[in-house]
């Protein structure tokens, strides 16, 4: 633990509190809680789990990447306290990019500077605790301790034979993160923060803007671009509409039986993210009236608007795809009807399409420890994603083949091999392929099994829980390129097995954590992939050896 001007702080312990007294009073108003952002023990908190995260590394508008940052964290983390503490912090505008999705299109991506992520991880650990009490046990995206499979839970629930949910409103607001009201985000929130500090600092990042292409836009609508704090302000936002759809959902019993006496339905409703889904076991111009409800509270209290292209209603017989699953009620091995959870065909060619970008020809030069290394996070991506899936492991074992037989196509073409040869050459004793320790993983491998987890959960905050997040998918996984020096990782491994694993410059025993493999010719050079990457070319040095060896070299570059 570090020691900030007041000695440690216990985050945990101090997340606890804000938790407890949330709970205990909904009309609770929390004026005193700007101090924590400054503090060194939050913040150095906030640092950990920032570079924890996936993209962690990737530089926002000002070019300082995260290992920058660390070199004087200290320094760094002081300096932000600081600014923090005088209110003299200004965000910066986040970079914009574009993430290729599927059928051509491109799906726009924030990143913030690393300071920027770094405050806003230490304000999402200041609200989380606070918002955690008042959030709908019917809410389930990008919220601690809960996941995906608990929305079909309540799927299944809502749909199964005792119950007779079954026409549903698959509703999608129309580009809800970029149309955030800034105004009513701020309203929503005066009545539970009262602390100015802390609102205006989240005005500050709503309106930081965006670079694009030297450009800068203004942000007047939506929540930070790829910010750490953007799904917790949605859930704040959406908890509005959590709540309007309680006074449909929260009946008793007796008032359940009696809107079915009078020929009207009941519902059920939960909500992941920008997506829900309105469950009701009346008839279908009941729901249609209800849809238009629905849009006319979205219009005039949220200055939101539903898909008109995704948003429909439709009857759990015929299915409907949510969250990236399909669900639909089909035939049971009893005898009688269930709803079952599949993974859509889509899916399965979205995953398809990755690996054979992965493994085209055009990228024959790439190390084949980099294409094992980028096909294995993609495979257990998704397929913890899907592993609870009816059927999945069909899906699987069909899926391995493809995958096995398009990486040694990969791996034979790159080596003007046959098949067989390949397979003799770079495979380990199950055929599957290797690169020195690493092997490519199987989907069948994860396993397969029924999701049994309960939909309603306990508050993490108030019960001491470890605070876990769903790992989703990446939509836009890499894809084994090795930037600027095709064919390395392979090469790498060779050298460090030819140096016996020990630094060639002061002998230091190497092992994972220390390990660098240094090009005596630079990377910027104009030598090919190729030739840069030749054995001769390279020596193994521990990360102390590196360091001073490249500070030389852009040393020797700078000098006239």
């Amino acid at each position: 633990m570090r020691t900030g001007v007041n000695g440690p702080m216990d985050v945990d312990k101090m997340q606890k509190k804000l938790a407890i007294w949330a709970d205990r009073d909904p009309d609770h108003r929390f004026y005193d809680l700007y101090n924590l952002l400054y503090d060194e023990d939050w913040l150095y908190r906030a640092y950990r789990a920032v570079k924890s995260n996936s993209g962690s590394k990737t530089a926002g508008i000002d070019g300082l990447p995260m290992s920058d940052f660390e070199k004087s964290l200290q320094g760094n983390l002081e300096r932000l306290a600081r600014s923090l503490k005088g209110e003299t912090y200004d965000p910066k505008p986040v970079r914009r990019t574009y993430i290729p999705k599927s059928g051509g299109r491109k799906r726009p991506l924030g990143v913030p500077t690393v300071r920027d992520r770094i405050v806003q991880e230490a304000l999402r650990m200041v609200l989380e605790p606070i918002y955690e009490a008042d959030f709908s046990q019917y809410s389930f995206g990008f919220r601690p301790g809960r996941s995906t499979m608990d929305v079909f839970q309540v799927v299944k629930m809502a749909t199964a034979e005792k119950h007779k949910y079954f026409w549903v409103i698959d509703a999608d607001i129309e580009g809800f993160f970029d149309n955030v009201d800034h105004q009513t985000l701020e309203q929503i929130m005066q009545s539970r923060i009262k602390d100015q500090q802390i609102r205006d600092l989240v005005w500050d990042f709503l309106r930081a803007g965006v670079m694009e292409e030297g450009t800068f836009r203004h942000s007047m609508l939506g929540t930070p671009q790829g910010g750490i704090v953007s799904p917790l302000l949605a859930n704040i936002y959406l908890n509005e509409l959590d709540q309007w759809a309680r006074q449909f959902t929260d009946r008793s019993t007796s008032e359940r039986a009696k809107y079915r006496r009078n020929g009207e339905g009941n519902w059920i409703y939960v909500r992941y993210a920008d997506d829900f889904l309105l469950f009701s076991n009346g008839k279908k111009p009941e729901v249609e009236r209800m849809e238009g409800r629905l849009r006319n509270y979205l219009d005039q209290r949220l200055s939101l608007q539903l898909s008109p292209r995704k948003t429909e209603i439709v009857h759990v017989n015929d299915g409907f795809d949510f969250l990236g699953f399909h669900a639909e009620r089909r035939k049971s091995g009893s005898g009688g009807k269930r709803t079952q959870i599949t993974i859509p065909k889509e899916a399965i060619e979205d995953l398809k399409e990755k690996v054979q970008a992965a493994t085209s020809y055009s990228h024959h030069e790439e190390a084949i420890r980099a294409k094992i290394l980028a096909l294995n996070a993609m495979i257990r991506g998704w397929g913890n994603y899907y592993r609870h899936c009816w059927k999945a492991a069909s899906r699987f074992n069909d899926l391995d083949y493809f995958i096995w037989w398009e990486l040694w196509s990969w791996i034979a073409a790159k080596h003007d091999l046959s098949i067989k040869q390949a397979v003799s050459q770079f495979g380990d004793e199950d055929g599957l392929p290797t690169a020195g320790d690493l092997s490519l993983v199987q989907l069948r491998s994860l396993g397969t099994e029924k999701y049994t987890g309960k939909y309603l959960k306990e508050n993490p905050y108030l019960e001491d829980l470890p605070v876990k997040r769903e790992e989703l998918p990446d939509d836009n996984p890499w894809l084994g390129a090795e930037e600027g020096k095709a064919g390395f990782m392979d090469q790498r491994e060779k050298a460090l097995q030819r140096d016996e694993w020990e630094c060639q410059n002061c002998g230091t025993a190497l092992d994972l954590e220390n390990a660098e493999v240094h090009h005596k010719s630079p990377v910027r050079s104009s030598l090919a992939s190729e030739e840069l990457n030749r054995l001769e070319n390279l020596t193994s040095l521990c990360s102390s050896c590196h360091e001073e060896q490249t500070e030389h070299n852009e040393w020797q570059r700078q000098e006239p």
